[in-house]
């Protein structure tokens, strides 16, 4: 009877531990027209799930090759990490100063005023990458 207790409280701990890890969000965005001079646009808010872990933003492979600065900022629109990429490409970036639980969003704009005046691009962001 002890042993079959002891097992019983066991899987309680196991159930209860695992549901404490939080899934990493994925937030998609598109028709995210984005110029070199104006403000940036913004993602919805997304959780992070672990202090630490870096950031990705994934951009489709659309027409054109602009690059796009992409900015993770808190919801004071602090900067909590970033890069330029490519459309077409992946990339991650470190996550400076983001916490797990707490809500960012990305901020995307055109990185070099190339002429052509703004772009539409479309794909994907998290707050934690893998």
């Amino acid at each position: 009877m002890k042993k079959i207790t002891g097992l019983i409280i066991l899987g309680l701990v196991i159930i209860g531990t695992a549901s404490e890890v939080n899934a990493r969000q994925i937030g998609e965005f598109s028709s995210f027209k984005v110029n070199y001079s104006g403000s940036e646009k913004f993602t919805g808010y997304l959780t992070k799930a672990t202090t630490g872990r870096n950031g990705v933003v994934n951009l489709s492979n659309d027409t054109g090759t602009a690059w796009i600065t992409a900015n993770m900022k808190n919801s004071e629109g602090a900067y909590r990490g970033g890069t330029t990429v490519q459309r077409g490409k992946r990339a991650e970036f470190k996550t400076s100063n983001a916490v797990a639980g707490y809500k960012y969003r990305m901020g995307m704009r055109k990185t070099n005023d190339t002429g052509g005046g703004s772009v539409t691009i479309k794909g994907s962001w998290s707050p934690d990458s893998h």
